[in-house]
């Protein structure tokens, strides 16, 4: 049963975790679809890191380089996803019309 770990396991949990964060902040203008994806992406890095720790002769780096890049995805995507709309409340906008006078209007002299 030695054949399931090999000596030098691929680094496919990381480098999927790496790539889950990259779409994440390409879609960083749809924060419905980047969230769940830099969440994934996170639990990805954390396995590989798991993985790299309990398996002797693993690496760390695209672990850990999935996870960074997840978790800056996640906080680009949360900071978009919250961020104040151009809605302001009570805001001083001038009316789109104008009122009526009390005067009649006068057309001016024609030529």
């Amino acid at each position: 049963m030695r054949v399931l770990f090999s000596r030098y396991p691929e680094p496919a949990l990381g480098m999927a975790s790496f790539v889950l964060a990259v779409i994440a902040l390409l879609l960083v203008f749809l924060p419905i679809l980047g969230i769940p994806l830099s969440v994934c992406g996170m639990v990805l890095g954390i396995g590989a890191l798991a993985t790299a720790l309990f398996i002797r002769g693993s690496n760390l780096r695209w672990g850990l380089a999935g996870l960074a890049a997840s978790s800056f995805a996640l906080a680009v995507n949360l900071a978009v996803a919250y961020a104040p709309g151009p809605e302001v409340p009570n805001p001083e906008r001038p009316a789109m019309w104008q009122p009526a006078t009390d005067k009649a209007y006068v057309a001016p002299p024609s030529r």
